[in-house]
Order: structure tokens, then C-alpha cells, then sequence
């Protein structure tokens, strides 16, 4: 299973005429997933796109509220020499201790299936 390139989304508005593309991918189980891709033709529409692909994580994935609140970037990403299961991640600014909780919340997301959604949990 790989994430969804953002080319994908925008395959598919090239080939049906669309300004905005989001796309939902789940792979639902014990090993479950989730992978929300946007695309927009220009910023307006990358803008809008974005922001439906961020509601629909938070409302409809349950996805932490807290990853939308920050304005942190991720610059990249390395393997830690000492460590073979940790990594470092640079980022765009100094985290706070809300940043680096809603990072663990993220890389540890709630996988709900579509009858825990419609049951509000």
C-alpha cells in the first residue's frame, strides 16, 4: 500500500475537466489507514480543495482536531544513526508542546470504521 501522489488527483481532473479533486483512501482493519489527497488547477482552488480534504478528515475520519491548528511544516525527514527505530524530523518553526502532541496524535490516528462514524464515536 503507498500514499496517493498528488498527480493522481490531478490525472483526474485533467481527464474529466474538474478545478477540485479530493480523494478518500482506506484500507479499514487492523492494519487500517487513511490517506486524503487534494487538488486544485490554481491557489484558489488548491485553497478550497484543501480545506474540504481537511473537513472531511476532521469530521468525517475523526482525524484530531489539533492538526489543522498549527501552522508547522514538515522540511524532511531522516533516520536517527544511533536508533534504527527512531527518525528525526525537521520542521518549519520551533514546536510547541500542543505542536508536539498533535504530531503523536497524528502518528497514532484513531482508525474508525463507517458504522462507528455514523454512530458519532
Amino acid at each position: 500500500m503507498t500514499a496517493l501522489p498528488i498527480k493522481e488527483a490531478k490525472g483526474i481532473a485533467d481527464r474529466h475537466g474538474w478545478d477540485q479533486v479530493v480523494v478518500i483512501a482506506r484500507k479499514v482493519g487492523d492494519d487500517g489507514y487513511e490517506h486524503v489527497v487534494t487538488y486544485g488547477k490554481d491557489a484558489a482552488h488548491c485553497e478550497a480543495a484543501s480545506r474540504a480534504g481537511m473537513a472531511i478528515k476532521h469530521h468525517l475520519m475523526k482525524w484530531p482536531a489539533s492538526l489543522f491548528d498549527s501552522a508547522l511544516r514538515v522540511l524532511g525527514v531522516g533516520r536517527d544513526a544511533d536508533n534504527g527505530r527512531a527518525l528525526s524530523v525537521m520542521l518549519s518553526e520551533e514546536p510547541s508542546d500542543n505542536d508536539v502532541r498533535m504530531i503523536h496524535d497524528f502518528l497514532k490516528p484513531p482508525t474508525c470504521s463507517p458504522r462507528q462514524v455514523a454512530e458519532g464515536k
